[in-house]
């Protein structure tokens, strides 16, 4: 670091005072109980820094790619230093031979950009403090592949382009200080050796104009929120030593800091708030972590080590991939999450998916360099590419994001909070009514529904559609996964050309507009034996032109898809979207046939009376077998809606709409809904069904039958009626069950039934015991 530039010298005891005002404490004690949140990352670090070339070697199988290349480096790296010292050299051969060496890991690709998978993996991984975010890091870690393409693969394009760098540097440039009045910035003007933070990516770029704080301490601003500051001295040098550094970096590294903790205060979003110093003199080496106090800055010793030895010089870089891989997984998603607002879905909907930037906590895919920092290529109706095009699918920054409305609606408030006019929900949870009755039994209307939309617009870049196939087929290889999706694609019977009411965003700019797209639009409905109401889920799955072409191209196979029939056309997207939301208004008998019949259905193209092509669902019947099967688009339903943390890489979560209604429908809707062709009915024959849950379970909250009223006129505070509808049911034999095929009703579940007709009659009662 270069003197201060101001004529008033800074002296030592200047040094200390300033410290001292603005709370820049260090602790050079290993005192653990001091570190607080930071325990394991600390820790981690210090198991590193007692591991020897022996232990290292034991770890591993003898073959082992990262050993051999660690082994090979700290050889290097012992090699450079002995030849500096021997030589006297200057700071800067120091650095250029060893500090450069030591931090190439920062420097180059963390994702390769031929095969986009991790160029590496540590054998040491950090990991976040939140259980949970840990849980799914974990997870996402375990689906990763490393890279295997030749040096000779990877010298083609794109290999030294900036874009493809995670990370940034800037070395000997002045830093402007953050907080500090203008005659202590003067005093203090210095140029650290080197400071590392996070690359401008797009995604960054998109987002920083709208921060109120600064995010980078240099005029430049290519190095976001830096997180690591190097400072080196020969050991030839008069004033050099560990405390003189020390002291030089300290508002250095405080700066940096600041920088996160303005972000924290700004947002209200959590951030784990901290700064690694290296300190260098010749061979020895030391790091520091920096971390905030309240408003004073707390700077630990962490380790300590000499690269003139092989267990120093492998224990560095041992560090260094940590932290490198603690940058990458834990410090970038979270700067990420603050800037964009966080939350489950850190991107919201405004956001175009060059917010895939924040991949690090992605599948195989994640980190991709260029490609990851671009926005989505547009062009529903694009010429055919080569091969070679398709992998450049997603090269054009200047492209736009295609955001789809959520197809299925439910749009009527007063369908979603409409009082519960005819006590529908009076059983609805056992803890209502204290009869012993009701804790094994319970009255529910097959007009109350729960649904629950699935919208995934399926990407257009290669990386993007991989890591969706991977998540979605977590079994097959993408490229067996791309098939299966491509096979149903073409199918008739499950897929649609449509067009959709589309918003294009870039930058902050919007434009509507119409989108030709080839639509699976599938359907499900059950009678949850939990909570024993109707639940109907739908998975619309949309693709573009250019997104079949990118799957094709994962496939390796040709595509033949029929067009729209009215091309792009608004009066279309209007009639797919009743298509969609015609079955929201199916109530009574229909509903519990639907349920009941576990229907599973898929939009498709029809012919009506007049001989014109018409939307309408149908029932699930794939023309071929080796296509998406039904239980795979159950799968994908139920993994994303249940897990969307898990199923769903943060890269993806522009893509992906999910959204819930509870509501009751209104008598006599079911008329407007859909055509009874549409489905098979299911012949009941009285205004109720009786179902058994066949499962076995301990739960006290799971209770045995539930009588599902299928009429619309019939109100669940007339128990009188509600038993006779009872007894009609029983005596006709209208019993079900929920799992085995074949299921009976034994003995004792006759007479529960028969007790529970006579005490809703009034003939027993209603504390009769039941058991």
């Amino acid at each position: 670091m270069n003197p201060p530039e101001d004529s008033s010298k800074v002296t030592t005891e200047d040094y200390i005072g300033f410290m001292k005002e603005y709370g820049i404490e260090f602790e050079g004690r290993i005192l653990p109980e001091k570190w607080g949140e930071y325990t394991a990352m600390f820790e981690d670090i210090r198991r590193i820094g007692e591991l020897g070339p022996k232990e290292f070697i034991e770890m591993f199988h003898p073959d082992d790619k990262y050993l051999d290349e660690k082994r090979i480096k700290a050889s290097e790296l012992v090699n450079e230093a002995w030849n500096c010292l021997k030589n006297m050299d200057s700071e800067y051969g120091w650095r250029k031979e060893v500090e450069f060496t030591a931090f190439e890991r920062f420097d180059s690709e963390v994702v390769c950009h031929v095969c986009l998978y991790r160029r590496w993996k540590p054998k040491f991984e950090a990991k976040p403090i939140d259980r949970v975010e840990a849980e799914r890091l974990q997870k996402r870690r375990g689906r990763r592949h490393l890279c295997t393409c030749t040096l000779l693969q990877r010298a083609g394009p794109n290999v030294d382009s900036q874009y493809s760098r995670m990370f940034a540097r800037e070395i000997d440039k002045h830093m402007d200080h953050e907080d500090l009045p203008e005659h202590l910035k003067k005093r203090l003007r210095r140029r650290p050796d080197r400071v590392i933070g996070l690359g401008a990516t797009h995604t960054l770029r998109h987002y920083l104009p709208n921060l109120r704080t600064k995010y980078c301490p240099f005029r430049s601003a290519n190095v976001i929120y830096p997180f690591i500051v190097i400072e080196a001295k020969t050991a030839e040098s008069k004033d050099a030593s560990f405390g003189s550094i020390l002291r030089q970096t300290a508002f250095v590294t405080r700066t940096c800091l600041r920088l996160q903790q303005n972000l924290q205060e700004d947002t209200g979003i959590p951030h784990q708030c901290i700064v690694w110093s290296f300190a260098i003199i010749g061979e020895e080496w030391r790091l520091y972590a920096a971390v905030p106090d309240g408003s004073k800055v707390q700077i630990f010793d962490i380790w300590h080590g000499s690269v003139l030895f092989p267990e120093g010089s492998l224990q560095l870089l041992l560090i260094i991939d940590y932290l490198c891989d603690w940058a990458s997984d834990i410090y970038r998603m979270s700067i990420i999450k603050c800037i964009t607002g966080g939350g489950p879905n850190t991107l919201n909907s405004r956001l175009s998916p060059s917010g895939t930037d924040i991949s690090s906590l992605a599948g195989d895919s994640e980190l991709i360099a260029l490609r990851a920092m671009s926005l989505p290529s547009r062009s529903s109706l694009a010429p055919e590419l080569s091969n070679g095009d398709m992998d450049g699918l997603a090269s054009s920054s200047s492209s736009q994001f295609p955001e789809v409305e959520l197809l299925v609606q439910i749009n009527s408030s007063a369908l979603l909070n409409r009082p519960d006019t005819y006590s529908w929900q009076r059983w609805a949870t056992a803890e209502q009514n204290p009869w012993p009755w009701v804790q094994k039994a319970t009255i529910r209307h097959s007009s109350r529904v729960e649904l629950r939309s699935l919208q995934v617009t399926m990407p257009e870049e290669i990386h993007l559609l991989r890591a969706c196939l991977e998540s979605w087929f977590p079994g097959l290889s993408v490229k067996d996964a791309a098939k299966k999706v491509l096979i149903s694609l073409q199918d008739d019977n499950l897929a649609v050309t449509t067009s959709v009411n589309a918003t294009y965003w870039q930058n902050d700019r919007s434009k509507e507009s119409i989108l030709e797209v080839r639509a699976l639009v599938y359907f499900r409905s059950r009678l949850s034996s939990e909570e024993w109401h109707i639940k109907r889920q739908v998975l619309s799955i949309l693709c573009s032109e250019k997104a079949i072409e990118a799957i094709s191209h994962i496939a390796n196979l040709s595509f033949s898809i029929r067009r729209s029939f009215n091309g792009r056309d608004r009066s279309q997207c209007e009639k797919f979207l009743r298509a969609i939301n015609s079955l929201n208004l199916v109530g009574g008998t229909r509903s519990a046939s639907l349920a009941l019949g576990k229907s599973q259905l898929s939009l498709q193209v029809v012919t009506d009376s007049a001989g014109s092509p018409i939307f309408e669902w149908g029932k699930f019947t794939p023309q071929r077998d080796d296509g998406v099967t039904g239980d795979e688009f159950c799968g994908i339903l139920s993994r994303t809606l249940n897990e969307p943390q898990k199923y769903v890489p943060d890269l993806l979560t522009p893509y992906v709409k999910n959204k819930s209604f509870m509501y009751t429908i209104p008598i006599d809707s079911d008329c407007r809904g859909s055509p009874v062709t549409a489905f098979e009915l299911l012949p009941f024959r009285t205004k109720g069904i009786l179902v058994k849950n066949s499962k076995t379970t301990s739960a006290k909250s799971i209770r045995n039958f539930c009588f599902l009223i299928t009429d619309e006129n019939v109100q669940f505070d007339d128990e009188a009626r509600l038993g006779q509808l009872l007894e009609e049911t029983y005596k006709a034999g209208e019993l079900f069950a929920m799992v085995k095929a074949n299921e009976t009703y034994d003995q004792a579940d006759r007479t529960f039934i028969r007790k529970w007709i006579r005490i809703l009659k009034g003939q027993l009662p209603q504390d009769t015991l039941v058991e």
